[in-house]
């Protein structure tokens, strides 16, 4: 027997007479039947992957804030909304991640030059902030700590400009990435079945 959800709506004319016709049988808005298009494989997962690729690349890159909405009674409630660059970024790792078994050598290669570059720049940025805590007067330093800001080898401080720069480089590598695995899929993969042009 299938699950059907009812609801009655009565409503009432003096202090008990109930009205027969003012109800409204409502069915259910989900279709629970299995779609054609909804099959696990490889390439539906990896165009998948790519759509939400498309649509967080192409909003604007900006970093996450705080915004003040209001509600109809007028209080008002903070709200985060998250950095897209960041995004971005995450949803070009899930790719990576989920093509891991068709990277072939060619791919491969670039991808490790990627991230060679990027760490890289990394540890440039790294040495930068380390000689700033060197060189800043001790009435800056203590504003850092202030902030929350402490220096660590090997690791940028989030709320130093650094930190920033090297999101930036970031999402230029994700971009990259992406045109590295847009290469792959062309060389021939079997994704022309869903609708990825190889």
């Amino acid at each position: 027997m299938d699950i059907i959800t009812t609801a009655i709506v009565m409503s009432r004319r003096g202090e008990d007479e109930m009205v027969e016709d003012d109800y409204e049988i409502l069915e259910p808005t989900s279709d629970f039947s299995s779609k054609g298009e909804e099959v696990f494989s490889q390439p539906s997962i990896v165009m998948m992957s790519f759509r939400k690729i498309v649509e967080a690349g192409s909003k604007e890159m900006k970093e996450g804030y705080w915004n003040t909405k209001f509600d109809r009674t007028g209080n008002a409630h903070r709200v985060w909304i998250p950095d897209s660059r960041k995004e971005f970024i995450e949803c070009v790792n899930t790719v990576r991640m989920i093509m891991i078994r068709d990277i072939d050598e060619e791919a491969e290669k670039e991808l490790k030059e990627i991230d060679k570059k990027l760490k890289k720049k990394y540890k440039k940025f790294c040495l930068l902030e380390e000689n700033d805590w060197k060189n800043a007067p001790s009435v800056l330093k203590d504003r850092w700590k202030k902030e929350g800001s402490y220096l660590r080898k090997g690791f940028l401080s989030q709320s130093l400009p650094y930190a920033f720069e090297y999101i930036e480089e970031e999402v230029k590598a994700a971009r990259e990435i992406v045109q590295a695995i847009s290469k792959l899929l062309k060389r021939g993969y079997d994704y022309g079945e869903i609708g990825i042009a190889v």
